[in-house]
């Protein structure tokens, strides 16, 4: 407690009577803690204390209580308060943070709800949040520190999903195959391409393969020659052995070349569809128009659906393609007999069609009936 000395003289005196030194405590009426006045001291009491602002004695924590003191400015009184040990916040519930959020190029800062018990505790007065760098696609960080009345510190993490893929290039220039070049995508571990012939990406038509971050090109390889693939990539990071991806690409097609055999069967199947559609049509003499037409002139309009142009003669087209035997013999081949007088096409499983007579008309018959023409020759144009 502060102590004030006042000396007091009486000027009515011709000499001057030293009286004993009176020390003058400053008692406040309204602390009763502290000390009264001796005897013989004179007291005085301040009627209202003038409190200063307080200083902090002694910090709270969360293991002890802390300590305040006020001054009075006019006697010196001390007052002190106890300050409560700290609520920690490890037990708080941390909210309105989403799990999964999409790069943006700058710093990923969610504003938190935080919970503890049924109190919603406010930002700048019971806690303040540091955040990590959470510019790069990975792990983001925020950090709830208790502050006022609360301590200890909490931390949510939270994922940074890679940007949305792109797709810079799409070709197949070898047969059964097609290449994917991918655009560079900030902080990716690597890529997933995802490729189906149903353009839903219906389950269980999808495949995929994975392409690292340095390589951006992926060469897709046993595709089915001649069919539509429709192609989407997707980025991922991994964080802790897991693999997070970010969306899809803007979906984009290719049709894939096909293999020699392929197209050559595609060729067979193009030439014998058209010579039986013809069956049911008209024996035709010199004609060549669609069910309508002889002999020669059908095998003519059949190999002219894959661009085989023969002359309207039987004679003449047994000088096209190669020969091949009878046991050779495969769907698409011309078959020239009768004495190189007649044309027809063998459509597989051991049949062939041919305008046969104008009886007759154009007629789908097994080859066995062969043996009733002749066969001269059996030529393989395709």
């Amino acid at each position: 407690m502060k102590e004030r000395t006042i000396v007091r003289t009486s000027l009515s005196v011709a000499t001057a009577l030293v009286f004993s030194l009176s020390t003058i405590t400053c008692v406040c009426a309204d602390n009763d803690s502290l000390p009264q006045a001796q005897t013989g001291v004179v007291t005085t009491v301040c009627e209202r204390h003038s409190f200063s602002t307080p200083r902090i004695t002694k910090t709270a924590t969360l293991e002890s209580e802390g300590e305040r003191k006020y001054a009075c400015s006019e006697c010196g009184a001390v007052k002190t308060e106890i300050i409560p040990r700290l609520t920690d916040i490890k037990n708080a519930v941390i909210t309105n943070v989403s799990s999964k959020v999409a790069y943006t190029g700058k710093s990923i800062q969610p504003q938190p709800t935080v919970t503890l018990g049924d109190k919603e505790l406010i930002p700048g007065r019971d806690y303040v949040i540091i955040y990590g760098s959470n510019t790069k696609p990975g792990k983001g960080i925020v950090t709830i520190v208790g502050t006022g009345s609360y301590g200890g510190k909490l931390t949510k993490s939270f994922i940074i999903l890679p940007a949305r893929s792109g797709i810079a290039k799409i070709k197949s220039s070898k047969a059964a195959t097609a290449t994917v070049k991918l655009k560079k995508t900030v902080g990716a571990d690597g890529y997933r391409i995802a490729y189906s012939t149903n353009k839903k990406f219906k389950k269980g038509t999808v495949k995929y393969v994975t392409v690292k971050a340095d390589k951006l090109t992926a060469t897709i390889k046993k595709l089915k020659g001649g069919k539509t693939y429709y192609i989407k990539a997707q980025a991922f990071k991994t964080v802790g052995g897991k693999k997070y991806y970010g969306k899809y690409s803007t979906v984009k097609k290719v049709t894939i070349k096909q293999t020699t055999s392929q197209l050559r069967a595609a060729k067979v199947k193009k030439v014998c569809d058209y010579g039986i559609a013809n069956a049911g049509g008209a024996y035709i003499y010199c004609g060549s128009s669609f069910r309508a037409t002889d002999c020669s002139g059908l095998t003519m309009q059949c190999f002219a659906q894959v661009g085989i142009n023969l002359p309207h003669n039987a004679a003449a087209q047994a000088s096209y393609g190669r020969a091949v035997s009878y046991n050779e013999m495969q769907a698409g081949d011309l078959i020239i007999c009768c004495g190189y007088g007649h044309a027809a096409l063998y459509i597989g499983n051991g049949k062939f069609v041919h305008a046969s007579n104008p009886s007759k008309g154009i007629t789908i018959e097994p080859v066995s009936q062969l043996q009733y023409y002749g066969i001269n020759t059996i030529r393989r144009l395709i």
